[in-house]
């Protein structure tokens, strides 16, 4: 009886180690009991369709785009990011990371130095993002076209740092601001949406087509965009277009110049004394990093542009 007793308690033993071990197999005690490490390693798949290893817990971010750098800050995950590119600039912690060049420039040597253990790229990055995997440095190409994407975008940038349920609440946070303006819209006919024309740049004009991203914020903060017709990006578009289809707002990026300056280019330009934006004043510059990039600001963009288009019922 006493060794059946022993060898049951021997046999309880050995399965509560095994459980143990299993269930420590993927996290182990940080230095110093500084919480769980991650080890182990995950499959990640990114917007060109890669498969991206990553093995263990992340140290050492590099971003090599403003949006996904605003990712990893809003994620709370800004102490990992170690490098950025020169346009970084937002939020403000991001500018106090080392420079690893420009956006569409970036220096692989500078890249090298700070021994990235992920870098996060964008569509323009192919060369880099070349050269980095002949070096076995984990690469995700994350470049959002949407608002879904964004959401996509942060919970695979998250998955990378196993921080899951930050991303949870983040893009919960995103969807409530963007619900609590379709809300409102919602009382809107068809009808009643106001056209808009979103100047990307001014000489020639460049507008917003369909597949653009900016399309997708004017669409869902109410406004129609005058040029959704054009099956492209960033068209270039002529005035005599744009005042044949009379938008009732303009929007332009505030870092073009003065609202003083733009609304005397606008003035020089043929047909455009009738466009109705420019008789009722409603000329806006907006901020073109806020707008431009498929962030988690995103929800913060389309309450700006349903200010601006509909203050009445937004209360501005």
């Amino acid at each position: 009886m006493k060794k059946c007793f022993m060898k049951n308690c021997f046999l309880l033993l050995a399965v509560t180690l095994l459980l143990v071990a299993a269930l420590t197999g993927c996290t182990q005690e940080g230095v110093n009991g500084e919480g769980p490490q991650v080890t182990g390693e995950i499959t990640l798949v990114d917007h060109k369709g890669r498969e991206v290893i990553i093995d263990g817990e992340l140290e050492r971010v590099i971003s090599l785009s403003p949006s996904n750098t605003e990712i990893m800050f809003a994620l709370g995950l800004g102490s990992k990011v170690v490098g950025v590119t020169d346009y970084c600039n937002y939020p403000p912690e991001a500018a106090g990371k080392e420079k690893v060049g420009g956006f569409s420039d970036p220096s692989i040597e500078v890249i090298l130095t700070l021994e990235p253990d992920l870098v996060l790229a964008g569509s323009l990055h192919e060369e880099a993002v070349a050269r980095l995997e002949e070096r076995d440095i984990p690469v995700l190409v994350m470049e959002p076209k949407s608002v879904e994407q964004v959401y996509e975008t942060i919970r695979t940038v998250a998955a990378a740092a196993r921080a899951e349920e930050a991303a949870e609440t983040l893009v919960s946070e995103i969807k409530q601001q963007v619900g609590s303006v379709q809300e409102k819209l919602d009382t809107l006919a068809e009808g009643d949406k106001i056209p808009v024309y979103y100047e990307l740049w001014y000489d020639p004009p460049m507008s917003i087509g369909n597949r653009s991203f900016i399309h997708e914020v004017v669409t869902l903060a109410g406004g129609k965009n005058i040029f959704a017709d054009l099956d492209d990006n960033y068209p270039t578009v002529s005035p005599e277009a744009v005042a044949q289809k009379n938008p009732l707002v303009i929007l332009y990026p505030d870092d073009h110049g003065t609202a003083i300056m733009i609304r005397e280019q606008y003035d020089l330009r043929p047909g455009w004394s009738k466009v109705s934006a420019l008789q009722e004043e409603r000329i806006y510059g907006v901020d073109s990093d806020l707008f431009n990039r498929p962030g988690p600001r995103v929800g913060l963009a389309i309450q700006t542009a349903a200010d601006l288009f509909y203050p009445e019922l937004f209360g501005n």
